[in-house]
């Protein structure tokens, strides 16, 4: 076992920052700027194809929770995208466990972006929900944590 305790040649760091920039790479070859944000954002979480990491990071592709059309739970995955989210969450009797950080908090992207970002996820991989209006994102702003 090496000295970062992974028991192969290279460190953990080493590989996010290697994924990160092959992440960034792939951003600058995006076909929107909605997927660009989402390469640069999520995908080392979720995967450039959307499908999560069992048992730790949930699916956007198929997920009910992201191509949601009833306002209220359009409201919740806001919140989640915005001020981030922890603890358990289950999707299609699966248990994830891991950490959401705060996309959309004040001065990390602009609202466009974020926009462009949260409806590349609900228009991506097969997704096929209407696009979020910059009314409902400034609603689940004003509402805080979910």
């Amino acid at each position: 076992m090496n000295r970062a305790g992974t028991g192969r040649g290279r460190s953990v760091p080493y590989m996010l920052a290697t994924i990160g920039l092959l992440l960034t790479a792939a951003a600058a070859q995006a076909g929107s700027p909605g997927e660009a944000l989402y390469l640069q954002h999520c995908a080392v979480c979720h995967q450039p194809d959307g499908k999560g990491v069992p048992g730790i990071f949930p699916p956007l592709a198929g997920n009910p929770r992201v191509t949601a059309e009833d306002p209220a739970q359009v409201q919740v995955y806001l919140g989640r995208i915005i001020f981030g989210y922890h603890g358990g969450l289950i999707v299609d009797k699966q248990m994830y466990s891991g950490t959401m950080p705060p996309i959309g908090y004040t001065g990390r992207i602009n609202d466009t972006e974020l926009l462009d970002l949260i409806n590349y996820q609900r228009s991506a991989w097969g997704n096929d929900a209407r696009p979020v209006t910059f009314e409902e994102l400034a609603k689940a702003r004003a509402a805080g944590r979910h």
